[in-house]
């Protein structure tokens, strides 16, 4: 187990607008968890992965975000205090059970930030048919950045004549730890 301890943990509204109705806290901690972050961005889709300033990002959903340094966790954007402490919990879960299995795991060093959504757009096929959901190919191209979507819901990209563009698209998608579950 990596994580064994948690020193401190604060909860509070954002200090630029305490009448938001979100929580932000921060745990403090006496391991330090950095050797659990590559393992972390490989499992868990990290959206921003620093590794010289060992800083992790993960974007969950609903505007949610928890950072991740050495010995701290913050998370950014719970409803209520249950919802704070259950985030937590399941970081700390996760940091425990990925560093149990990270002989299984391939680290991945790079972060999903590094993705271009004018590169992904360059590489659909740029029929804007609402098919996979959006209004068009440029917000389908943000939500497929965003991880929000996968390749297999752009129906025309399965098509043989933009064969060479999936595959061009898989490769840049690949090229920055993307997970190729969700292939055409």
């Amino acid at each position: 187990m990596l994580l064994q301890k948690i020193k401190n943990y604060e909860i509070f509204r954002p200090k630029c607008d305490a009448t938001k109705e979100v929580l932000h806290s921060i745990a403090l901690l006496e391991e330090d968890i950095s050797p659990v972050f590559p393992y972390l961005n490989a499992e868990l889709g990290g959206w921003d992965y620093d590794q010289r300033n060992q800083v992790l990002l993960l974007k969950l959903s609903e505007g949610k975000w928890i950072t991740l340094h050495p010995r701290e966790i913050a998370i950014r954007g719970a409803r209520d205090l249950e919802e704070s402490q259950a985030l937590l919990k399941w970081i700390t879960e996760q940091i425990n059970e990925i560093w149990e299995r990270r002989d299984q795991i391939q680290p991945r060093f790079t972060s999903q930030a590094g993705l271009k959504v004018m590169e992904i757009l360059k590489l659909l096929p740029m029929t804007n048919c609402k098919a996979c959901g959006y209004p068009t190919c440029m917000a389908y191209a943000a939500a497929l950045r965003e991880g929000e979507i996968s390749l297999a819901d752009c129906p025309p990209l399965r098509e043989e004549k933009y064969r060479e563009k999936r595959e061009k698209l898989q490769a840049y998608l690949e090229s920055y730890g993307w997970r190729a579950l969700d292939a055409v």
